[in-house]
């Protein structure tokens, strides 16, 4: 394999993973995420940090497609 087939490979490797881990509900993320011991302490909380962080995210987009404009 070359080098350049190897970065489109692990590219769209990156991809494909975003666009699953974007396609869950903030639940399902969250319960994918949690382990013992994780360091917001449970699914709620880190449940709430994906809510809080995806709404950071879309507001930005806004502000990005506003400033274009």
């Amino acid at each position: 394999m070359t080098r350049e087939r190897a970065v489109q490979a692990a590219a769209a490797a990156l991809f494909n993973a975003v666009a699953e881990r974007a396609s869950r509900t903030p639940h399902e993320a969250a319960t994918a995420a949690y382990y013992p011991g994780h360091p917001l302490g449970s699914v709620d909380a880190i449940e709430a940090a994906i809510i809080q962080r995806r709404e950071q995210e879309a507001a930005e987009s806004v502000d990005l497609v506003a400033s274009a404009a």
